[in-house]
Order: C-alpha cells, then sequence, then structure tokens
C-alpha cells in the first residue's frame, strides 16, 4: 500500500509539475520554479517519502532539492553523524528556516538549507558549494 501511495503521489507531482523556462513545482504553499536542467527522481522503497530534484549549477555540480515530509529531526541526524554543526534558525514569512553547515566523514565543510512548513520541508544540499543564488531563487519565489 505505501508503494502504490508513493507512486501515485509522485505521479500526480509530475503531472502537476510543466516546463515553463524551467521546471514548476507545486508542492510547497508557493510554487517553485526549478533549473531546466533539475530531473524528480524518487526512491519507492525508501523507508521515508520524499521527492528528489537532482540539478545542476553553471559549474556542472550537482545540487538537490529534496521535497520530504516534515517528520525527522535533521539537526539531532547531522549533530549524530557530525560534531561540528552548526544551525541557524529562523522564521521566513510562513517558513521555519533551517541553515546547517556541518563538516563530513572527510572532515570537508558542508552547507545545508532547509525552508519548512508545519506539513513538509523543502531542503537544498549540494556535496559541493552551491551558488548563492539558487538559495536566493528559493527565498525570492516563497511568498507564504
Amino acid at each position: 500500500m505505501k508503494i502504490f501511495t508513493i507512486a501515485l503521489l509522485f505521479i500526480t507531482f509530475n503531472l502537476s509539475a510543466k516546463a515553463e523556462n524551467g521546471v514548476v513545482v507545486k508542492i510547497l504553499p508557493d510554487s517553485l520554479v526549478l533549473n531546466s536542467s533539475c530531473k524528480a527522481m524518487a526512491d519507492l522503497v525508501a523507508k521515508d517519502f520524499s521527492i528528489l530534484y537532482a540539478c545542476k549549477d553553471s559549474h556542472n555540480r550537482m545540487y538537490f532539492y529534496n521535497f520530504r515530509l516534515n517528520d525527522i529531526d535533521l539537526v539531532a541526524d547531522f549533530k549524530k553523524n557530525s560534531t561540528d554543526v552548526v544551525v541557524n534558525e529562523s522564521q521566513f514569512k510562513s517558513y521555519t528556516l533551517y541553515e546547517l553547515t556541518a563538516k563530513n566523514a572527510d572532515n570537508k565543510q558542508i552547507k545545508f538549507v532547509s525552508y519548512c512548513t508545519k506539513e513538509l520541508c523543502l531542503d537544498l544540499v549540494s556535496d559541493n558549494e552551491y551558488e548563492k543564488s539558487i538559495q536566493d531563487s528559493i527565498t525570492s519565489q516563497l511568498r507564504g
């Protein structure tokens, strides 16, 4: 039943997204236009439901938008896997904004940004630095 529900949500989600100088995504209270390089992916056997968009920036570096249910404590997960975690939490319109900076197992600094409503979160993450304009684009589109 879980796989059927996830598949149905994924199909509905993809049917509601259309090309318009990018990919229009309507899963948060606001619509977002993502870069046209973004490709939707879903793991139907994953424990937690999410829809992932894999994208490339102007330097051909990968970054990801992860739309997920707001039922995971990511701060606790990061602190469990890294001893050097800095969390900045703020309110941005109707969203709670979490900006996390941590070091991974290779001692490489990673940045993670999460925009959350009570029900859903949009996570912006990359193994490398992503361009600041990507986060600025999200921020400018959220009207919440």
